[in-house]
């Protein structure tokens, strides 16, 4: 498991006891299965996939989805600062690492 989805699926356990604690157990149940969910995902995703290299010149198609990622959790999150301030921390946290995901460059195949 990748440290980013190791860090979404302890945030959204986070948020879900924090919903219970504060007696809304709905809440808590969503992001239990959240938190379940991502760690479905984190697990299944962690067999190495080669990819085939891109040709020079062309534009990264990975680098572009992660850069939307970042782009959408960073304005989700000054969105929650003023709903949910917990979930504007986790949003925040993930889109940094989503714009970290798009900075890093890809490991050369072979």
């Amino acid at each position: 498991m990748r440290p980013g989805s190791a860090v979404a699926t302890a945030c959204l356990a986070v948020l879900s006891v924090w919903h219970v604690t504060d007696g809304r157990p709905v809440w808590a149940a969503v992001f239990a299965g959240l938190a379940l969910v991502q760690l479905g995902f984190a697990l299944r995703g962690t067999s190495a996939r080669v990819r085939p290299a891109a040709p020079a010149g062309a534009a990264d198609p990975a680098r572009r989805i992660w850069v939307r990622i970042a782009v959408a959790n960073l304005v989700l999150a000054v969105a929650a600062v003023f709903w949910f301030p917990p979930l504007a921390l986790v949003l925040a946290g993930l889109g940094l690492y989503s714009a970290h995901r798009a900075r890093a460059p890809r490991p050369a195949p072979g």
